[in-house]
């Protein structure tokens, strides 16, 4: 039996907000590649947020996590975690584009934002599975 392997990437993730008083708008948006090799399967995008993070949207629908231990000073319910699932097969060289959209308070806009993307098949460079962007206010900072 032949192992299959398939280079999952995140080729790109850019974290653009707006404030709005003590509150900062962050929209994220990553894309994933899958390399080379095989088709992929069971791909799974981890998003871990900031502390006083507010998941407002998802594109595609994903699974939101609590934020623990819960943030002080924080008038709303924190998130952790967002996790997105791939729906099928990722064929080698296709793309999978997600969107997410959080607010925070300002006090920590200057944390990054990280994403981690796997799949259930061996990947044969994992380097290039992890990526933080800075949050870029006004659009003056840079993704990966």
């Amino acid at each position: 039996m032949d192992v299959t392997s398939a280079d999952l990437k995140i080729r790109q993730m850019q974290c653009n907000g707006t404030k709005s008083g003590n509150t900062v708008t962050v929209t994220t948006s990553i894309t994933v590649h899958n390399h080379h090799d095989d088709n992929a399967h069971h791909i799974q995008v981890v998003v871990v947020l900031p502390p006083t993070s507010r998941v407002v949207s998802t594109t595609p629908g994903a699974v939101i996590g609590p934020s623990y231990p819960p943030t002080a000073g924080c008038s709303w319910a924190t998130n952790g975690y967002v996790i997105f699932l791939h729906p099928s097969t990722m064929d080698v060289g296709a793309t999978f584009d997600m969107t997410l959209v959080t607010d925070m308070l300002d006090t920590y806009a200057g944390n990054p934002i990280a994403a981690f993307v796997f799949g259930s098949a061996p990947d044969p460079n994992p380097g290039n599975n992890c990526c933080t962007a800075a949050i870029t206010i006004a659009g003056k900072g840079k993704g990966c």
